[in-house]
């Protein structure tokens, strides 16, 4: 069956009653089932935050089972999970656990709070693929700080040319986040270039 239909039907027939269910599968099936779960819970919204909010708690003790829920977390965006997702960052000792819990707050309108460190993360990381989670993190969190950290490593000499690609993008989510963040860009040295670069850049995907 169609994963679109699945999801359907799991939320009009169980509705729900089906919360605790999904949310048992999430954490403990196979990528796909997750998946599916964790859509169907998605499209419930506001109805399964005060059973997502325990779990978050109970997860604690399960690193790995709890960022499958923040990821949720940020994406319902309901701002009852910020305190939760607070209290759950004292858990972590690891930046890059760290970083998936500062992304989903700063999509929780939490942005100019966390930006900070995540700048700090970014300058202090030689790792790509955990300097690619933070550039994403700074992504969402529609901060003018953001802008002109992303806007410092774009100018890298020594970055190439999918590292740009991918600092663009990021700043092109910032820039559709909040449209004043233009005018931050613009004042930056190399602001007019990054512009152009985005047009360019939007032409051809």
């Amino acid at each position: 069956m169609d994963r679109g239909l699945l999801i359907e039907r799991i939320i009009q027939e169980k509705g729900r009653d089906a919360i605790p269910a999904l949310f048992d599968l999430l954490i403990n099936e196979d990528d796909d089932t997750a998946q599916i779960c964790f859509e169907a819970l998605l499209q419930m919204g506001s109805d399964v935050v005060p059973e997502l909010i325990e779990r978050l708690w109970v997860a604690r003790r399960d690193p790995v089972a709890a960022l499958y829920l923040v990821d949720l977390a940020g994406e319902i965006g309901d701002s009852r999970l910020i305190n939760p997702l607070y209290n759950l960052l004292k858990e972590y000792s690891d930046e890059k656990s760290q970083t998936i819990i500062y992304e989903s707050l700063a999509k929780l309108g939490e942005g100019e709070k966390v930006v900070g460190i995540l700048s700090l993360f970014l300058e202090e990381s030689e790792e790509q693929d955990f300097r690619d989670q933070i550039i994403m993190a700074l992504s969402q969190t529609a901060s003018p700080e953001a802008v002109t950290v992303l806007a410092r490593q774009y100018g890298d000499e020594m970055l190439d040319k999918s590292g740009k690609a991918f600092i663009l993008e990021a700043i092109h989510m910032l820039l559709s986040s909040n449209l004043e963040l233009k005018d931050v860009l613009l004042n930056l040295s190399n602001g007019n270039e990054i512009l152009e670069r985005l047009y360019l850049w939007q032409r051809e995907i």
